[in-house]
C-alpha cells in the first residue's frame, strides 16, 4: 500500500517515517512539510494513503484534500480533537490525536489495508495470486546470481549490510537490505517480525513462548513489530 505524509512538523514525519518501516505491508513513498509538492504525485494516481495534518500554515489539511481532484484514503494526523467531527465529513479512515502510540497507529492503517483489499478489483487479486506461485527473486551470491522462488522462502534473516534466505537448501547470503527486501516480497505472504528477521506466513508451525517456530528454527518477535503480527494472527485466529 503505497502512501505518504504531510505534516508541517518534520518531527511527526519522522514518527511516521518510524511507523511505516515496521509494518511490511506498508510503502512510505513521501514525506511532505509543504502539501502542494505533493501534488504531482497525487495525480499520478500512485498513492493509495495519505497521513494528513490538518492545521498547517499554506492551507489546513481538510482544505487540501478538497481541492485534489481524487483523494486517495487519508487517515487525518493532529493534536486538535476538535476537528475530529470535520474529518470524518470527508470520509476518513481514522483520526489519529498526537502524539498517537503505534498500536494505534496499526489499528488505523490495518482498516485502510483492509479496505484497499475490498475495493480491488476481483482479477486483479486472482492475478496477483496466481503471479506469487510463480515469482521469483534474483539472488547475487558472490559471483553467481541465483534463482529462487519466492515460495520456497521459509524466512530471511538480516545480517548487518547482508541478508541470509532460507529455502529449504542451503542458505544463501547476498548484500542487500532488510527494507528492500521486504519492497520485494508479497506484503500478504511475508511479515517482518524483528529487525533481523522476515517470515512467510505460510510457513509458520507455531508459536510459543514469544517465538515463531518454522521448522527447527525458533525466530524471535521483536517489541516494536509485536502488534502488527499478532494483529495479522488474530485475523486468522478460531
Amino acid at each position: 500500500m503505497n502512501c505518504i505524509a504531510i505534516d508541517d512538523e518534520p518531527l511527526a514525519l519522522d514518527v511516521i517515517s518510524e511507523f511505516c518501516s515496521k509494518i511490511s505491508y506498508l510503502n512510505l513513498i513521501g514525506t511532505y512539510t509543504n502539501p502542494f509538492d505533493a501534488v504531482q504525485l497525487l495525480n499520478n494516481d500512485k498513492v493509495d494513503l495519505i497521513f494528513l495534518d490538518i492545521q498547517m500554515p499554506q492551507i489546513t489539511g481538510l482544505e487540501f484534500l478538497k481541492s485534489l481532484y481524487k483523494p486517495p484514503m487519508v487517515i487525518f494526523t493532529t493534536a486538535f480533537v476538535e476537528y475530529a467531527s470535520q474529518g470524518f465529513e470527508y470520509d476518513a479512515i481514522d483520526y489519529l490525536i498526537k502524539p498517537f502510540a503505534f498500536d494505534r497507529f496499526t489499528r488505523s492503517v490495518n482498516k485502510a489495508f483492509q479496505l484497499m483489499k475490498l475495493k480491488r478489483p476481483q482479477d486483479k487479486m486472482k492475478d496477483e495470486k496466481s503471479g506469487i506461485s510463480s515469482g521469483f527473486l534474483m539472488v547475487k551470491v558472490e559471483y553467481s546470481t541465483i534463482r529462487v522462488d519466492i515460495e520456497d522462502i521459509l524466512y530471511i534473516e538480516g545480517l548487518k549490510d547482508y541478508v541470509k534466505i532460507y529455502s529449504g537448501g542451503k542458505p544463501l547470503i547476498t548484500k542487500t537490505t532488510m527494507k528492500n527486501i521486504v519492497d520485494k516480497l508479497p506484503p500478504d505472504c511475508f511479515i517482518r517480525v524483528h529487525k533481523s528477521y522476515i517470515v512467510s506466513i505460510d510457513k509458520i508451525d507455531m508459536i510459543e513462548n514469544s517465538r515463531i517456530v518454522i521448522g527447527n528454527q525458533r525466530i524471535p518477535i521483536g517489541e516494536s513489530f509485536r502488534v502488527a503480527f499478532y494483529n495479522m494472527i488474530n485475523r486468522n485466529l478460531i
